[in-house]
């Protein structure tokens, strides 16, 4: 028994500190994550169908692939004893308080994407518009604006900010072996250019736009405490706007 209580925490601590070790775990969880976004895009079946003309607007791949990398994730994590609260998950002492620092959060990315981010994708040349027409199943669907509202929350607004942000920004400040402000500046930058450059199938407009809000996201995790909560709220209250806008058909 204690020579396996040994083992283990052998293999914790190199899980944990060593860098090589660090930089194949981050590409082992992201990995699946990734191929499944762009066998979606590639193949065009970005939409999954519930049926009776219910479809969540994400293909099976991607899904696929994110339940592979949660797989992963939570294998990796287990041998090396990382707790919930690592990634920012810890229980808020005050609810009202997380809501108002969601409202703050949302607010800072809506106010980056309308005056900094898309006036900046609109002058550099080449740039394709953003294609909207995954998101047509919405218009006048109040069963399919329900059902992915509910699959929104679920990945993209509490898995994406879990995987992104939570457990990201976190390995990469490990792969640094410091905690120092050059480690977390390093790992924001790194974390935002890697959750752009996942979505190369978007092309240039959608890595920039996706890697720059996750930048945003990325300084909003840093300036509430590392605390995910108001990241996810905030995501979901986004979301939820663009959601509804195209409901209206907007």
């Amino acid at each position: 028994m204690i020579k396996d209580a040994t083992r283990r925490e052998r293999l914790g601590d190199l899980l944990q500190t060593n860098k090589l070790v660090i930089l194949l775990e981050i590409v082992i969880v992201f990995l699946p994550m990734t191929l499944g976004l762009m066998i979606s895009e590639r193949t065009g079946r970005d939409q999954l169908s519930l049926g009776g003309g219910v479809v969540l607007i994400q293909g099976p791949s991607a899904f696929l692939g994110l339940a592979i990398s949660l797989v992963f994730f939570w294998v990796a994590s287990r041998l090396r004893g990382a707790r919930w609260g690592d990634f920012g998950l810890t229980r808020p002492k005050s609810w009202f308080r997380t809501l108002l620092m969601s409202l703050a959060v949302a607010l800072a990315i809506f106010v980056a994407v309308k005056v900094v981010i898309n006036p900046v994708i609109g002058i550099l040349p080449n740039l394709e518009a953003r294609d909207m027409s995954r998101f047509d199943p919405l218009k006048g669907n109040l069963p399919n604006l329900i059902v992915n509202l509910i699959g929104m929350y679920i990945t993209a607004a509490f898995l994406e900010e879990f995987l992104w942000r939570g457990y990201l920004i976190e390995r990469l400040v490990g792969l640094t072996g410091k905690q120092s402000k050059l480690a977390w500046a390093i790992a924001l930058l790194g974390s935002a250019a890697i959750f752009g450059l996942v979505h190369i199938d978007q092309g240039l407009a959608g890595i920039f736009r996706i890697g720059a809000v996750g930048l945003v996201f990325g300084l909003s995790y840093l300036a509430v405490g590392r605390n995910l909560w108001p990241l996810i709220i905030a995501h979901g209250l986004i979301d939820t706007l663009d959601f509804v806008t195209h409901y209206f058909g907007g």
